[in-house]
């Protein structure tokens, strides 16, 4: 058990030091098939749940169209899945991580109705008002996507729906995401429901980052 603690730590951290596009699509093509493992087994990862819980608080019609962003292997989308929705697309950059989204099934249905793979340091080809709620845990974290994408993920949303997400706190400023969000709040594009430092692990001795929801004005 000691053995796949410390494995499991070791992929973590490999995930907390990307540098580049290369080590990024490296890593996740050698963890996709071993990830729900590693995390749930190994590092008692808690986000998913969390974040799916959260999203469900805002009494969300369970056939709304649901973008789950840097959905990995989909664990995120399992648990909306699990409350019944049943019209999800999953967004990742890893084509190995999205294989195993897409074979992803509960009830004898596949979780994603739709896998999109996309860079999302770049204009998403999806339409402006298209989903009626987003989803996004653990991407917004070290050495992975900052608050740069956080405009065209609001222009895909509908106005009016949620979006419930995780940010690490290490990068709430590093990352851009505490001006990023007063711009967009100034803009009267986004408020913010809730905003909770809480622990993403269950072995955690102190929160990690924040759950949030935030609304789509307009």
């Amino acid at each position: 058990m000691k053995s796949k603690s410390n494995s499991s730590a070791a992929l973590l951290a490999r995930a907390y030091a990307l540098s580049n596009d290369a080590e990024t699509k490296a890593l996740y093509q050698d963890w996709a098939s071993t990830y729900d493992e590693t995390m749930l087994d190994g590092l008692a990862y808690l986000t998913p749940k969390k974040t799916a819980d959260i999203l469900c608080s805002v009494a969300l019609d369970k056939s709304a169209l649901v973008l789950d962003v840097g959905s990995g292997t989909g664990l995120a989308g399992q648990n909306l899945a699990e409350r019944d929705f049943k019209n999800i697309h999953a967004l990742d950059y890893s084509s190995a991580m999205l294989g195993i989204a897409k074979a992803r099934q509960h009830n004898g249905r596949q979780v994603y109705s739709e896998v999109i793979q996309a860079d999302l340091n770049q204009r998403l080809a999806l339409s402006a008002n298209t989903y009626d709620a987003i989803i996004c845990t653990g991407l917004f974290t070290h050495a992975h996507v900052g608050a740069g994408c956080l405009p065209e993920l609001f222009r895909v949303l509908k106005p009016n729906s949620f979006f419930a997400t995780t940010v690490h706190k290490d990068v709430w400023c590093e990352g851009g995401f505490e001006d990023a969000v007063e711009a967009l709040t100034q803009e009267d594009v986004l408020k913010t429901h809730s905003k909770e430092l809480d622990i993403y692990f269950e072995t955690d001795e102190e929160p990690q980052g924040y759950y949030i929801i935030w609304e789509k004005l307009r």
